[in-house]
C-alpha cells in the first residue's frame, strides 16, 4: 500500500538495492510504473541488445557468478559485463527511489504518520 505521509529515506535506499523489494519502494512512493518502465528502457533492453550483440548469446545468472570465479574461462568476459551492468542497475535504482522519497516527503510534510 502506498505510504500516507512521509517515508524513511534510508530505508527506502535499502531496499532499492534489494531485488524485488526496489519494486516495494517504488510502490510505496507511487512511482512503480514510472521505475519499471526508466528501469526497462535503461537497463534491460540496452544489456539485452548488447549481450547478443556482442557475446552472441545469453548467461544465465547462475552461470555468471560461477564464471567469475574462474578467470581462464571463455564466458569471464561476458561475466564481468553482466555484473557490470547489474551493479549499474542498483546504482540506478538507488538514485531514482533515494531522489523520488525525498521529493514524496518534501510534498507530504504535513500529513499522515
Amino acid at each position: 500500500m502506498p505510504a500516507d505521509g512521509p517515508v524513511n529515506v534510508t530505508r527506502q535506499s535499502i531496499y532499492a538495492a534489494i531485488p524485488i523489494l526496489d519494486m516495494y519502494s517504488a510502490y510505496h512512493i507511487k512511482r512503480l510504473r514510472v521505475y519499471l518502465a526508466l528501469m526497462i528502457l535503461a537497463i534491460v533492453i540496452p544489456q539485452t541488445v548488447i549481450e547478443i550483440a556482442v557475446f552472441g548469446s545469453f548467461l544465465d545468472i547462475g552461470d555468471t557468478f560461477a564464471v567469475l570465479l574462474h578467470p581462464e574461462s571463455e564466458k569471464f568476459h561476458q561475466g564481468t559485463y553482466v555484473v557490470s551492468w547489474m551493479v549499474l542497475g542498483i546504482a540506478l535504482s538507488v538514485y531514482l527511489i533515494r531522489r523520488w522519497s525525498m521529493q514524496w516527503n518534501r510534498l507530504n510534510a504535513g500529513t499522515g504518520v
